[in-house]
């Protein structure tokens, strides 16, 4: 279910008009215990990163994407915690995460 939220998130960002660099890349590669998106929002040039975070139930080493804990800005430092997909909690914190990029 985690890749599914990631997709969500991409496309949450393309509808608000963010690309995603290098797209046809894997988005999905864990490096270091995250993921790094670079994204640039089409009709301002604005660009920055959005880094998923990557932690296992002890706060260990992990490279699995269901280990996803959160994704943030590199910006503003806003975050997006991975809750349920099916909650309301997730689409309301999806949307508030877009917006505040």
């Amino acid at each position: 279910m985690t890749t599914a939220r990631m997709v969500e998130l991409k496309q949450a960002l393309e509808n608000a008009g963010w690309m995603i660099f290098d797209e046809d890349s894997d988005l999905f590669i864990v490096d270091d215990e995250r993921v790094v998106w670079k994204i640039e929002k089409i009709q301002s040039g604005k660009s920055l990163d959005v880094i998923f975070y990557l932690f296992d139930d002890l706060g260990r080493r992990t490279q699995k994407l269901a280990d996803i804990l959160y994704v943030e800005d590199n910006n503003r430092r806003k975050r997006l915690y991975f809750s349920k997909i099916t909650s309301s909690k997730w689409k309301e914190d999806l949307e508030r995460f877009v917006r505040s990029l």
